[in-house]
């Protein structure tokens, strides 16, 4: 009975200012970061997520473990992200754990951690030579153990109110599966047309789930994702089911748009090719209705007249990229169109 108590009091300390009901039914997150070997901003994401994760207004001890799944990893081989994290853990006194993936490897590591004092109780590197965003995020989510896994990409930052922001909507929303953030990118001081258009459309919500910062229940997608995705977010809004899929607008995660034409184009040819391969590989997950919700008027009322050229061209740069992904897809598998975007992951020192 006196060791009862004595729990009873400890978490009645580390919860003091949280209310009941969100201590009877929180969630413990997983924070999960897929990342390539040749990443150069995953230092600064992660000191954004760690900021984002020390909100008074989150419970303590309901952050179970931070996940870094570094893809394209050739072994001996140098790259910025493995001392990125090493040094990020090593700053933060963040004890760190580093182990090599096999090609179904992950299962094993999900383990039970007690409840710590820590923003981020411990951070779990996984190394693997396998490329791609889709394997890398599955080896996270099968060694995940949080009720919830947190997914960010590892060339944004993420707002102090993030985190909080996105668990509190889950928790008050147990119909809910998934909750993303709004996606706000960021151009000023690189201004260019690419850019300019590139940032319009993140000024709507479409109601679609944004992939660079979201939070998803443990309990769905026993199986994972495709591991040839090309838009896991546009993939993830209709498996999970848009009736189980909410944004909320008030937890933003920055990024930076494509700067350059090639840049820029190379995304719309991703995007439409990513659109066609949901069509063609898993049309059944749109008999419940399309990816995105576009309210025309309301796009068109909130657009400037000065603005009306650049939404003109970037329609015809869309028709094109879609033209051109349906020949490049005739030779190619549909992973084939993945390439990183460099003017993506240009921010400027701080």
């Amino acid at each position: 009975m006196g060791l009862q108590v004595e729990v009873v009091a400890a978490l009645a300390i580390c919860y003091e200012n949280t209310p009941l009901h969100r201590i009877l039914m929180s969630d413990s997150l997983s924070l999960a970061i897929p990342c390539r070997a040749d990443e150069p901003g995953l230092g600064a994401t992660l000191t954004s997520l760690y900021t984002a994760c020390q909100h008074p207004a989150l419970p303590a001890g309901c952050i179970h473990e931070l996940l870094i799944c570094i893809n394209g990893l050739m072994l001996g081989a140098s790259c910025p992200a493995v001392p990125a994290a090493r040094e990020f853990c090593a700053h933060y006194e963040i004890p760190l754990q580093e182990r090599w993936l096999g090609e179904h490897d992950g299962d094993t590591a999900r383990q039970p951690l007690p409840l710590s004092p820590l923003p981020i109780p411990v951070c779990k590197l996984l190394l693997t030579e396998r490329r791609g965003k889709p394997p890398a995020w599955n080896a996270l989510w099968r060694c995940a153990a949080g009720t919830s896994v947190l997914f960010c990409d590892a060339d944004v930052r993420v707002d102090p109110e993030a985190v909080w922001r996105l668990w509190a909507k889950l928790q008050d929303a147990p119909e809910l599966s998934l909750v993303a953030a709004r996606e706000a990118p960021v151009w000023e001081g690189r201004e260019t047309i690419w850019s300019r258009m590139a940032a319009i459309p993140y000024r709507f919500n479409f109601e679609n789930a944004g992939g660079r910062l979201l939070l998803l229940r443990r309990n769905v997608l026993p199986e994972g994702i495709p591991e040839n995705l090309l838009l896991e977010d546009a993939w993830l809004t209709v498996a999970v089911g848009k009736h189980r899929v909410a944004k909320e607008w008030q937890a933003k995660v920055y990024f930076l748009p494509p700067a350059t034409g090639r840049d820029y184009f190379a995304e719309r040819v991703r995007t439409e090719g990513g659109k066609l391969q949901i069509r063609r590989e898993h049309g059944r997950l749109l008999a419940g209705g399309p990816i995105a919700t576009y309210r025309w008027s309301r796009f068109f009322k909130d657009i400037a007249f000065s603005e009306y050229p650049l939404v003109l061209f970037a329609v015809l740069v869309r028709g094109v990229a879609r033209l051109w992904a349906r020949l490049a897809l005739v030779n190619k598998e549909f992973y084939a169109l993945y390439r990183p975007f460099l003017t993506t992951k240009e921010w400027p020192e701080t």
